[in-house]
């Protein structure tokens, strides 16, 4: 055996031992990962600081004082996450002992927050040989450095309470020959993430003490949720309900990230050209997702980066300012009735542009220099968490007589163009609903488009799914908030005059950044047998579009339960 390694070994041995002596201390440390996330009403970054590449200051930021901290709890923040790049003070590679004066530094800005009561994360950020390195050939190798690296951190920290909470990593993505890929992960890419949260959770549960309880947070690949909800696996734990997931939301990145569109959302849809395929219900949708694939499993959720960048133009800067506070509020009152831990990105950087993220002035006072920000925030805050009350989905995919399957590429006029006979839709009634099934493709964008089969322009296909209109075409990424490569199934349906053009017509199907593999027709009383009812149903029910709904909160329509029409009158 290699003599350095022999050395290497016993070390690493040494201090598992040392860990391993200390006995579990659940004093004060009750609380569990939902429990903390819920408790997180305003959160903020410390960002651009203590992980930057070259020291505190290296990215133009002041060094962090109290009285930093203080302002921040004042304006109504109770929780800060502080992003920490270690690898600069470890002093050897071997060990990954750090140095004795970044520790305490860390602790003292920790100490801070604390003594304001408030929530804390520290976590491992701008790690480059970790977190731009995700391949096999070096999983072995990393794996060992993040476990010694977080049993030293974990081990400084294990006596303080509950309030702090460890996060693993952060934005794990790979870059190969200086091209970082923040676009679909490999499965490599994928399993060696997996790995770290693993060695991260093993790590800080052998120091024992208040850690063997502590509120841990592992992310997914780039911190992007929809490769998370395809592709993480969860660590083991030696505790239940004390890990939380972490993903970050600059979406869309061309609204809250870069600047291009200067208004998002329904409610601003007549001030100007609007984000495509994202409004409030893209949002909202995520969201329940998210909470449905981690929630449901007693995890925790955290928000840990979120922003909008300033811009705006000179004719509009108003109201592209009260937008910006929009989609902050949006933002923050999801993530609370979710029961997520928001962190807004402040970077102390300001002006007019791409990722102008700061929220208060560090150089100066802490002067709050976007205001619309830190209102948005301030009111999406006051949300309260909500017990859910409906989930995405519900067994629709079965729905229907089968009028085509497959596996067929949308993509305009060099894809499938799928034609309905107007015969078709006549024997089904007015009542007629269109059942499609498909798979996403995120590459560039996804549409659907429907026309009458004489492809008359004039005369564009109005439609519904989930109580929505749509005119022509839709989103189905909006409709679904699904990932690449996953399966959704939307149930259309139209009204008495659609109806009529249909069964004159006919009907054509097109769009592009989806694979088709169903499409099939039904009529509402086709489900059957009909249950109608004059008080709503107890139980949960599915409306028409998929979406399950508390019997007690229904309007009157038509919805599904296990199959069978119930008409709520």
């Amino acid at each position: 055996m290699n003599k350095l390694f022999t050395v290497i070994l016993v070390l690493l041995m040494s201090a598992n031992l040392q860990a391993q002596t200390v006995e579990p201390d659940p004093s004060g440390m009750g609380m569990t990962a939902q429990e903390w996330t819920r408790q997180v009403k305003m959160g903020w970054n410390l960002g651009n600081s203590l992980e930057s590449q070259g020291g505190e200051t290296a990215w133009g930021n002041p060094k962090t004082t109290q009285a930093m901290i203080k302002a921040v709890k004042a304006a109504g923040f109770n929780a800060i996450r502080i992003p920490v790049r270690w690898s600069e003070k470890v002093t050897s590679t071997s060990n990954m002992n750090v140095g004795s004066s970044w520790l305490a530094r860390v602790k003292e800005i920790v100490d801070w927050a604390l003594n304001e009561d408030m929530y804390v994360i520290i976590n491992t950020h701008h790690e480059e040989w970790l977190d731009r390195n995700p391949f096999y050939k070096n999983q072995q190798e990393n794996n060992r450095r993040l476990s010694a690296l977080w049993t030293n951190i974990a081990t400084y920290f294990r006596d303080y309470d509950q309030r702090l909470a460890f996060a693993g990593t952060n934005e794990v993505i790979s870059k190969v020959n200086g091209q970082e890929n923040w676009g679909q992960p490999t499965k490599e890419c994928q399993d060696v993430q997996n790995s770290y949260n693993q060695s991260f959770v093993d790590a800080v549960r052998a120091t024992g003490g208040k850690n063997y309880y502590r509120h841990l947070v592992v992310q997914c690949y780039a911190c992007n949720p929809y490769y998370g909800m395809a592709g993480l696996t969860v660590p083991a734990d030696k505790v239940e309900g004390r890990l939380s997931v972490e993903f970050h939301c600059y979406d869309p990145y061309e609204y809250a990230g870069s600047g291009e569109y200067y208004y998002w959302g329904d409610a601003y849809k007549a001030k100007g050209k609007q984000t495509p395929q994202s409004n409030e219900q893209t949002m909202s949708s995520l969201f329940d997702r998210i909470r449905n694939t981690w929630g449901k499993q007693g995890l925790g959720v955290v928000l840990g980066e979120y922003g909008v960048t300033c811009h705006y133009t000179a004719q509009d800067k108003q109201t592209q300012m009260e937008n910006e506070q929009y989609f902050t509020k949006c933002m923050v009152s999801n993530a609370r009735e979710h029961g997520f831990a928001a962190f807004v990105w402040d970077n102390n950087v300001f002006g007019n542009g791409k990722e102008t993220f700061g929220v208060f002035d560090r150089k100066n006072n802490m002067a709050v220099k976007n205001t619309y920000v830190l209102n948005g925030i301030k009111e999406g805050s006051v949300t309260e968490y909500k017990e859910p009350e409906e989930q995405p989905g519900g067994d629709n995919t079965g729905i229907g007589d089968e009028f085509w399957s497959g596996n067929a590429v949308l993509d305009w006029g060099s894809g499938l163009q799928l034609n309905i006979p107007a015969q078709t839709f006549a024997k089904y009634g007015k009542d007629v609903l269109l059942v499609l099934s498909y798979q996403l493709d995120y590459r560039d964008y996804n549409s659907m488009q429907f026309f009458y089969g004489d492809w008359d322009g004039n005369q564009n296909v109005s439609f519904t799914i989930g109580g929505k209109t749509y005119v022509k075409e839709y989103v189905p990424s909006d409709v679904h908030s699904a990932g690449s490569g996953e399966n959704c199934t939307a149930v259309i349906s139209f009204s008495e005059p659609v109806f009529n053009l249909l069964i004159s017509k006919g009907f054509v199907l097109q769009g592009h950044g989806i694979r088709l593999t169903r499409v099939a027709l039904t009529s509402a009383s086709g489900i059957h047998p009909t249950m109608s009812v004059t008080s709503h149903p107890s139980a949960f029910v599915h409306t028409l579009g998929g979406h399950r709904v508390k019997g007690e909160s229904l309007k009157p329509g038509i919805y599904v339960r296990e199959r069978k029409k119930v008409v709520v009158k």
